[in-house]
């Protein structure tokens, strides 16, 4: 399974056989991957011990018997299966999305048994939330996403992501332009790159990113550039490890170490116990 994800392959599994998606989809793709790398520990405390797809199921079942307006990470969820399992191709998100019947305990109608759709208009399959458990890893794997492990700190993620935020540049993020760039310093054509998988693209462009940065620092190198933590871009081939939290800081760095040094003299004024 390893080797088809690194070769961009479709995999069999579960009854299924799931397709990496496609540059050609990229716009559906944006919309859909929350769904897959969302973190489950962020939500609400009865649904934490359920599989995701049944709380994701839950959470948009919820507020729409509030009355309120759903959060949408079912539906995006599963635009991302009709996206994976080529369902509906060429027609619009709304009409892929309606590929799927959703079945559900007539008992409990909050419930989610499983969803239900035809393949290749005529063999019936199904997912049910036990089997997108062991599907969801394949699928991020598949389209260049990386999971949050399930004991991560969600707020000590956020912030982290909060952080990378503020401190990049602010960019268009164009996927024409990204395409163009790639197109030049690969010599792909911009029709060809179309059908790549997103992760192909991807990959391509960390490799040529990771290239220019490694020319980069090491120009800086032989000018004297120093880093704190050393060369952030040591090799042309390999991204550096991060041991580190961003949003993690020392206690004589926070508030420039006023902050330490007040809860020092806060501990010196402090009375004796009897």
């Amino acid at each position: 399974m390893r080797r088809a994800i690194r070769r961009n392959e479709p995999i069999e599994v579960e009854g299924l056989t799931l397709y990496p998606i496609r540059v050609a989809e990229y716009e559906e793709f944006l919309t859909a991957k929350p769904a897959i790398e969302v973190m489950q520990q962020s939500f609400p405390v009865q649904l934490l011990s359920v599989p995701l797809l049944q709380a994701l199921y839950a959470l948009d079942y919820e507020a729409l018997t509030r009355g309120e307006r759903p959060c949408g990470l079912f539906y995006r969820c599963l635009l991302f299966l009709a996206l994976s399992l080529r369902l509906g191709e060429g027609e619009e998100p709304a009409a892929r999305v309606k590929r799927f019947r959703v079945v559900v305990d007539p008992d409990d109608p909050g419930r989610l048994k499983a969803l239900r759709f035809v393949l290749r208009g005529e063999e019936a399959a199904e997912i049910t939330p036990i089997v997108f458990h062991r599907l969801r890893p394949i699928l991020a794997a598949q389209n260049g996403i990386a999971l949050v492990s399930e004991n991560a700190n969600p707020d000590l993620v956020q912030a982290e992501r909060d952080i990378a935020e503020a401190k990049g540049p602010k960019l268009d993020g164009k996927l024409d332009d990204l395409i163009a760039a790639v197109a030049a310093l690969s010599g792909a054509d911009e029709g060809e790159i179309e059908d790549w998988p997103i992760r192909k693209l991807r990959n391509r462009q960390q490799a040529l990113d990771r290239a220019f940065r490694f020319l980069v620092c090491g120009i800086g190198e032989t000018q004297g550039t120093k880093w704190k933590d050393g060369n952030p871009y040591p090799s042309i081939f390999y991204d550096r490890l991060q041991t580190d939290s961003t949003a993690l800081i020392s206690m004589d760095q926070f508030a420039g170490g006023e902050g330490l040094r007040a809860m020092q003299n806060q501990g010196a004024a402090a009375p004796p116990r009897n």
